[in-house]
């Protein structure tokens, strides 16, 4: 769905199948998410408000979890790479990694109030089942992500200091894994109205 159809909708239809959503005028001989044939379509009616559509259109949340996925794991790399190796590129790559690590609690916080306000917008509550274990993995990142900007605030940074963040970091790893296996289960839930 492009974005003039998104505020425009033309008549849409669903894919029976893989439940893919487009518009009729653009339905060829087969749906081109899973390929089945074009009689596997039927009439698409939105079932929730303008407003809400707009909200999920721009994918807030979604968007703001790249950051720390993407810091947590770089920073995995970094400690890895700082335990490796010696000299003034380590002194270099630990630079980098102490910059990683004061962001990471910052995107960290900015996902989860983001996480908060989709919720709210899809299921009108943040209480459900699938989203308090979300709260809970979210809240345990942000203290993982605290806890290793501290440790390398120490100085100076030695190779059990190494050692330790490298631990806390692959748990913030591990976090953003279950995150991202429990909202890819959320994508297309929302409570209709």
């Amino acid at each position: 769905m492009n974005i003039i159809e998104f505020f425009v909708p033309s008549e849409q239809v669903v894919c029976k199948s893989c439940g893919y959503v487009m518009g009729k005028n653009q339905l060829r001989d087969k749906c081109p998410a899973c390929g089945v044939a074009a009689k596997m379509f039927e009439p698409y009616v939105e079932k929730i408000s303008f407003y809400r559509r707009v909200v999920l259109f721009l994918d807030i949340h979604p968007i703001f979890v790249h950051f720390p996925q993407a810091f947590t794991f770089t920073s995995l790399v970094l400690v890895i790479l700082c335990l490796s190796i010696s000299g003034s590129l380590q002194s270099t790559l630990l630079a980098t990694l102490k910059t990683l690590s004061f962001c990471l609690p910052i995107t960290v916080a900015a996902s989860i109030a983001a996480g908060l306000f989709d919720g709210k917008t899809r299921f009108r509550k943040v209480t459900t089942p699938i989203l308090k274990k979300k709260i809970c993995i979210g809240s345990l990142f942000l203290i993982l992500s605290f806890a290793n900007l501290f440790l390398l605030l120490c100085q100076p940074v030695s190779k059990s200091v190494l050692t330790g963040s490298l631990i806390l970091v692959f748990l913030c790893f591990l976090c953003t894994l279950m995150l991202g296996l429990l909202g890819a289960r959320l994508m297309n839930s929302k409570f209709p109205g």
